[in-house]
């Protein structure tokens, strides 16, 4: 008897509105300042060798041009199995109109899958011809793009990361190229400032649509409320058009509009919350001076 299972192949982030250039390379190029944000997710807490994910972003602008640059690393080991990626991205921007601006962003770098064959427990010693008890690797280029289009109140973003769709040659059978192919992942973010209840208040809805081959639509909602610019929390919910997967509770501190510390936790409604008591993501950021003048 066999099983086929489905899933994307690049992690999560339940805090993606604190860091959207994780996603989408031309966010670089929209920002008037450098930032730094680092990332660490720990899912399904209570479960044996769950997925752990690292990353480590940074980005801003040119001081006189409509550029933007940056780059990621990601770090993503469930047990045996983990993938690592380094890439630079390079943006540039131009005014749509008088309040509206437009960028565009390119991503290149190295992806290397790795996994450790010697962790692998078989029934009854067999052994598998595409899993051998060795430590498998394989190192591959790697490519995104991206638009962001943004405004004072409101940004929207469609992006592709995984673009060369790249076969991981892990053994040494013909075949394992064809099962080990790397697929595109398509990203859609959107988001809405509603800066007009107060002096004090601003309050601000966020989505993120992804999509790979093989998968439904999975959607990310998120909404958050932002106090003096300084404290902020919210609810953010997972899921497909065919399930309700997490509810998190999202929460944000900034000081003095440069250091950040935001913290996520998930309720996990699907099947697995019967193994699990949940997700845990923390994020912290540093915000530089502003050098690039206007938007």
């Amino acid at each position: 008897m066999s099983w086929t299972v489905s899933a994307q192949q690049i992690p999560v982030s339940t805090l993606f509105v604190e860091n959207p250039f994780a996603y989408n390379p031309a966010v670089a190029g929209s920002s008037k300042s450098f930032q730094i944000c680092m990332d660490n997710r720990l899912q399904w807490l209570g479960i044996e060798n769950a997925p752990v994910t690292n990353q480590l972003s940074a980005f801003g602008p040119h001081k006189l041009r409509n550029i933007g640059y940056g780059g990621n690393i990601i770090s993503d080991q469930t047990g045996p199995v983990s993938t690592l990626k380094i890439n630079g991205a390079f943006a540039t921007n131009f005014a749509v109109n008088r309040d509206i601006r437009a960028s565009f962003g390119l991503y290149l770098g190295l992806l290397q899958y790795r996994a450790d064959g010697t962790q692998f427990e078989f029934y009854d010693n067999y052994e598998d011809l595409y899993a051998p008890r060795t430590v498998m690797s394989s190192l591959q280029p790697d490519a995104g793009a991206g638009v962001y289009v943004y405004h004072y109140d409101w940004y929207i973003g469609f992006s592709a990361q995984q673009l060369f769709n790249n076969n991981l040659k892990l053994t040494s059978s013909n075949e394992d190229s064809k099962r080990n192919r790397l697929k595109t992942h398509f990203y859609g973010l959107a988001g809405y400032r509603f800066m007009d209840v107060n002096k004090h208040w601003i309050i601000e809805p966020s989505l993120l649509i992804r999509k790979v081959a093989a998968l439904p639509f999975q959607m990310d909602v998120s909404g958050r409320v932002i106090y003096n610019q300084q404290f902020w929390g919210g609810l953010s919910a997972r899921n497909t058009f065919a399930s309700f997967d997490d509810l998190s509770l999202i929460l944000g501190y900034i000081h003095q509009r440069k250091i950040s510390v935001s913290l996520a936790y998930d309720f996990t409604f699907s099947k697995v919350r019967s193994y699990t008591a949940g997700t845990v993501e923390l994020m912290l950021g540093y915000t530089f001076d502003s050098i690039r003048k206007g938007r």
